[in-house]
């Protein structure tokens, strides 16, 4: 993983860490459970805003003091490593369609680093965050991450099912906001549904982890940042 430039820009209203300090620990990070992966199917996506995502991420956690973070999409573990990295204190739990090689890689590697903080649940989100049971000692999760499928209908039900674990005025990031990629529509579309009907009230854009009023294409990564309501 090429990265010897720093994020380009990595601006947010929402947190003022610029991204420069963490780069070169949080890279290392990623290209180690890349390797620990051992699977010959992917490759190492070295594009410098998957790292400026990651720090993003990792920032706006700390930012938000989110102690208990919920995200639906496991893959590769980068984004967990993300939210784990954030606070000493910080507890995920990952919902994972995917229960295949790539995914128990990345878990054997998070729970090496981070143990007993990580939680995954395999299976249909649709499913499987309906039936999640918080624990008692919990009012919900203070983040929550949607970035699993990418149709609509599925987005849509990650987003209110997401909402019944979370606390109140709880923070929320939906990825893959790039409806000019075939795969984004859904999550754009879902997006702008739940502002629509008032169940989450926007923060911040982002268009390749700088702040955007609006989010206009093409660009490789774009997400929104909302709170519940």
């Amino acid at each position: 993983m090429d990265m010897s430039m720093p994020p380009a820009g990595l601006k947010s209203a929402l947190f003022s860490d610029s991204g420069f300090s963490d780069q070169s620990r949080i890279q290392s990070l990623m290209e180690d459970i890349f390797r620990h992966s051992e699977d010959p199917m992917i490759t190492l996506d070295d594009r410098v805003s998957v790292l400026s995502q990651v720090l993003y991420l990792m920032y706006l956690a700390r930012a938000r003091k989110a102690s208990s973070i919920a995200e639906i999409g496991f893959s590769i573990g980068y984004s967990s490593i993300a939210f784990l990295e954030s606070s000493p204190g910080a507890q995920v739990t990952s919902f994972e369609i995917h229960n295949e090689a790539l995914a128990k890689s990345a878990k054997e590697f998070i729970d090496s680093r981070y143990p007993d903080r990580h939680h995954l649940i395999y299976g249909d989100s649709t499913h499987t965050v309906p039936a999640f049971e918080a624990p008692r000692s919990t009012d919900g999760f203070d983040l929550v991450f949607v970035d699993g499928a990418h149709e609509y209908p599925t987005v849509k039900a990650d987003i209110a099912n997401a909402r019944r674990l979370a606390r109140p005025g709880a923070t929320i990031v939906v990825n893959s906001l790039t409806p000019w990629f075939k795969w984004g529509i859904g999550p754009t579309t879902a997006w702008d549904e739940a502002v629509r009907d008032g169940i989450v009230t926007p923060l911040e854009y982002v268009s390749n982890a700088c702040a955007v009023s609006r989010i206009q294409g093409p660009v490789d990564r774009a997400w929104a940042v909302g709170q519940f309501q």
